[in-house]
């Protein structure tokens, strides 16, 4: 097809229809573990609104309704900011901060002032069609959808988003960085792309995605005459570091619970070891190695990328939990998360030559921790930790007779999972972030030949809004990191533009996507496993 031309028609700085009071408030410990991480950004494409007039604004309506929502979200309308200095309480609003969160590396909101930067809204057209963009049919057709010719990301905001560890600067305008980007884009069959992007210590995918859908309850109250919707997001950081075990407010740690933190599943990289180095403010010291120095040596970061999407049907999944489940104990839970994960993870393995290796490799799973510290669905926030599930390329890569030996692998994610929401140890993990000399210093992840790093999407509710137009989501795209083995999993988009009413599907029911981007030799072998695929009966 014509490469499809998109033009910016106006860039606005969006505040809260009602005025918040100014507030500085501490984010949490895991939060701040996350300020280096990239944005959380995703591009939603929706159906042609079916139920407005003639004359119905979408632009408008968008930004007349955001406007509202903004009001139960003050804190993504202002600052994000960081603990500079090693003298905590010379830093500017933070002498009410408890002691913990005054410490280096720290991060926090301050809000409702008169410079807040606000939200970036921006209203732009395109050429393109939601067919150009995305079939309905692609997940069947395209299963396996080069990703480098179909790049969604020239629909996500061009907005610098603020750093919490960097300087926020006026720019000649008298504008800073906003926290928070937002794109609306009308596409010419009438159909329209919505794209956020956000700083990643103030949400996570599952912050976002309550956003979203808060912002279309206002959304369809204003299209109803209605009331506006009473929003409630949870944002309360203090909850998380209130289950951190011992006293994370005294001046030197626990002995006994820094070791049982060590005892997580988790790699322990430390960022400022050669050739990295330690912020100014620490230079002189003599700092003592924090963790294993990062294995630069295992990944080529010039290396050409490929990156594809993998479409894997509900009977190809349901297949894998079934491998997966073979030679289990009946008392073991093995979802179907699982599953898919121990497949890409094999199939990746290969692709990278290493069936026959019996060193290490590594899967570093990012995990939720909603359910695991009971903070609720409307949590706001990044309550996150990377696991590593870690065993031999060999074991990981096995098949036998044609097929996969899934179930070993399956163990080792649900073992690495279940220990790593443990209550004690996250407990213990909060504690120990709580003295690291920077929460940032310490990477529980990494990239290159024996790691695969996978961030996962599932149960999220991404395809779950409903702004009120009858106009249904048809593909949720997630901008991640083009980077070797960065994977992302999450739900494939519905078979069909309505949704069949009154039922609620589970994720997996429309099958899954997942985006994998691999060293250019990798993917060709990724792509020619006769085992990437399955072979189902029945699989549409």
């Amino acid at each position: 097809m014509p490469t499809p031309t998109i033009s910016h028609r106006e860039r606005r700085r969006l505040h809260p229809s009602t005025p918040s009071s100014e507030q500085i408030v501490p984010l949490s410990l895991l939060d701040a573990t996350t300020a280096n991480f990239g944005l959380t950004s995703a591009i939603w494409l929706f159906e042609p609104p079916t139920s407005t007039s003639s004359d119905f604004d979408l632009y408008r309506h968008l930004e007349q309704s955001l406007l509202t929502a903004l009001n139960a979200y003050p804190k993504w309308c202002g600052h994000l900011k960081s603990v500079t200095t090693l003298a905590s309480l010379s830093e500017p609003g933070t002498q009410q901060f408890p002691s913990h969160a005054c410490r280096f590396g720290r991060v926090y909101a301050h809000f409702g002032t008169q410079d807040d930067p606000g939200v970036e809204f921006i209203t732009a057209a395109s050429t393109a069609t939601l067919d150009d963009l995305h079939p309905l049919d692609r997940p069947h057709r395209v299963p396996l959808w080069n990703r480098q010719d179909e790049n969604l990301r020239v629909y996500s905001p061009d907005t610098e988003i603020a750093h919490a560890l960097k300087p926020n600067e006026s720019d000649e305008h008298g504008q800073r960085n906003p926290v928070l980007a937002i794109q609306v884009t009308k596409l010419a069959c009438g159909g329209f792309a919505l794209a956020l992007k956000i700083a990643h210590p103030l949400a996570d995918i599952s912050a976002l995605t309550q956003f979203l859908k808060d912002w279309g309850a206002v959304s369809r109250a204003m299209l109803r005459g209605e009331p506006a919707a009473v929003l409630d997001p949870v944002f309360s950081p203090s909850m998380v570091d209130r289950l951190a075990a011992g006293d994370i407010n005294s001046e030197e740690p626990d002995g006994e619970i820094l070791e049982r933190a060590m005892n997580m599943p988790m790699n322990r990289y430390d960022w400022w070891a050669a050739p990295g180095s330690p912020p100014n403010v620490f230079q002189g010291q003599d700092l003592k190695p924090a963790g294993k120095p990062m294995p630069w040596q295992e990944w080529d970061v010039k290396a050409p990328l490929s990156s594809y999407v993998v479409h894997l049907t509900k009977e190809q999944v349901d297949y894998l939990w079934e491998e997966a489940r073979r030679d289990q104990p009946e008392a073991m839970r093995v979802s179907k998360h699982d599953a898919i994960l121990a497949h890409i993870w094999s199939c990746i393995v290969r692709a990278r030559g290493l069936e026959a290796d019996d060193e290490p490799v590594h899967c570093d799973l990012t995990l939720g921790l909603r359910p695991a510290l009971q903070l609720g669905d409307r949590f706001i926030g990044s309550p996150i930790i990377m696991l590593n599930i870690e065993m031999a390329a060999s074991r990981v890569a096995a098949t036998r007779d044609g097929h996969p030996i899934l179930s070993p692998t399956t163990k080792c994610i649900r073992d690495t999972i279940l220990k790593g929401s443990d209550g004690d140890g996250l407990a213990a993990h909060l504690h120990g972030v709580a003295y690291e000399k920077s929460p940032q210093r310490i990477w529980h992840g990494f990239l290159g030949q024996r790691h695969t790093m996978v961030t996962t999407w599932a149960r999220a509710g991404i395809y779950e809004l409903d702004f009120g137009f009858v106009s249904s989501v048809r593909y949720v795209d997630g901008d991640v990191p083009n980077l070797d083995g960065c994977v992302l999993i999450k739900e494939a988009p519905p078979t069909s533009k309505r949704p069949v009413s009154g039922v609620k599907p589970t994720w997996t029911d429309n099958g899954v996507d997942i985006s994998i981007p691999l060293r250019v030799e990798d993917m060709e072998r990724l792509l020619k496993d006769p085992l990437l695929l399955p072979k189902v009966t029945g699989s549409r």
